[in-house]
């Protein structure tokens, strides 16, 4: 985490291209521990001695269920993270590694679970589980910083996008929602337009909106691949918070 991180900076390594980028999850509303404890052994007749530090998992209850984070974390669920933790009052939580950084807590492993739909007694429910690399190193090297801005702000991530044509044939094109299908096409068409070809790969000519009927129309040749490109690149043009996937 760089010495002087700002508000730009993080909503910027949000929006960074793989693997530099981070990913934020928000907002818990519940803690559970498990293990992370002093592991002890007797010698004979000897007294009980510390023998070292069980594994330690740390779950968070999310306020709500979120498919798109749920199919996020079992996609990455083999994946090792390091992560950091804030609160509300700003304070960013990590390790000490002997540099002028922050460092984050290593995680062999971060995974999710969940009650998808709401029961007779219950709403929907999520949770997310931190399984930590070394437990004892979570205790003896705990570390925090004091930020000048509220960090939930700018690492909402990135919504999946999908850019379709609207009609079988011509070059008018519409902007969905992965999961859902929600059409956002009113919110970045504009935006994309603003921003000129410079976030559009496989475009001929500027791209153009219609209010009316809240499409894009964007020119190319025969057969070439309409694309948004990076969220780095989008980010740069002001467009933010979304990334295409298909």
């Amino acid at each position: 985490m760089p010495a002087d991180l700002t508000a730009e900076k993080l909503e910027q390594m949000v929006h960074a291209d793989r693997p530099g980028r981070i990913f934020g999850i928000v907002r818990f509303t519940e803690y559970a521990k498990n293990g992370g404890e002093i592991q002890t052994a007797a010698n004979g007749y000897d007294g009980e001695a510390p023998t070292g530090v069980s594994a330690r998992k740390d779950t968070f209850t999310l306020n709500k269920f979120f498919p798109e984070l749920m199919a996020a974390l079992t996609r990455t669920y083999n994946q090792q993270w390091d992560a950091y933790f804030f609160d509300d009052n700003n304070m960013l939580f990590g390790l000490k590694d002997g540099t002028d950084t922050l460092a984050g807590y290593p995680m062999t492993a971060v995974y999710g679970d969940s009650t998808p739909f709401n029961t007779s007694s219950t709403k929907a429910t999520m949770t997310v589980t931190f399984a930590h690399e070394n437990a004892k190193r979570a205790i003896t090297d705990f570390d925090f910083v004091q930020l000048d801005f509220n960090p939930q702000k700018c690492v909402l991530g990135l919504t999946w996008v999908r850019l379709e044509k609207a009609e079988t044939t011509g070059n008018a094109y519409k902007l969905f929602e992965d999961v859902g299908g929600y059409d956002v096409t009113a919110i970045y068409g504009p935006l994309i337009v603003a921003a000129g070809n410079t976030v559009i790969n496989g475009a001929t000519s500027a791209a153009s909106y219609d209010d009316a009927t809240q499409t894009l129309t964007i020119a190319s040749t025969s057969g070439a691949d309409i694309r948004l490109k990076s969220p780095s690149v989008l980010y740069e043009n002001d467009i933010k918070g979304i990334e295409q996937v298909a």
